[in-house]
């Protein structure tokens, strides 16, 4: 089906009622899920209804971002769109908002959003290239064992994780072959 232009960016210029559907479902559950472990990480935090509101919003997005990153309408927009694919990469600092406005450690942060955004790149820069997808998941493979590691709360986890696979696999990787030689 076709999707109106507002959405393109989020969606492509068609999605299919099927991965519509996928992509809700997978942002109903997994948002159950992080803000289910965030009530009994963080029970005795208290924030401001904005930080719970903002920092909501942008998880949210973390996880809707992860599954319609890997449906072929959002994958074909994007795969036809290089400058496109640049800025996408460029403004995705989700992760450092997240870790500011629930006090997560920062510097933790970085350093993941830091090995997000290089990786994303390198990706980026073989968009076109068949060894793509298996280094692709080399890379994402190290930055799941890096963030397993980390000394934050399992919530904060699963959002890195989740932010790690939508920008480093889920986007910056052509999942349908629309640029790849034939």
């Amino acid at each position: 089906m076709d999707m109106p232009q507002s959405l393109h960016e989020i969606l492509g210029e068609q999605q299919s009622k099927l991965a519509l559907f996928g992509i809700t479902a997978f942002t109903l559950l997994g948002s159950v899920l992080v803000f289910i472990l965030m009530h009994y990480q963080m029970s005795e935090q208290s924030y401001m209804w904005w930080q719970y509101v903002l920092g909501g919003l942008i998880i949210i997005d973390i996880i809707a971002g992860t599954a319609a990153n890997f449906t072929r309408g959002t994958n074909h927009y994007y795969a036809c769109r290089a400058r496109s694919r640049w800025i996408f990469i460029a403004i995705h600092i989700h992760l450092i908002v997240v870790a500011v406005l629930f006090e997560q450690p920062l510097i933790q942060a970085l350093y993941i959003w830091s090995y997000v955004i290089i990786s994303a790149c390198i990706l980026n820069a073989l968009f076109d290239k068949r060894i793509q997808r298996f280094l692709a998941m080399i890379l994402v493979s190290i930055g799941l064992v890096l963030i397993v590691g980390l000394a934050s709360m399992w919530w904060y986890k699963t959002v890195a994780a989740l932010f790690l696979v939508k920008v480093c696999f889920a986007f910056a990787v052509d999942h349908y072959d629309i640029k790849s030689p034939t």
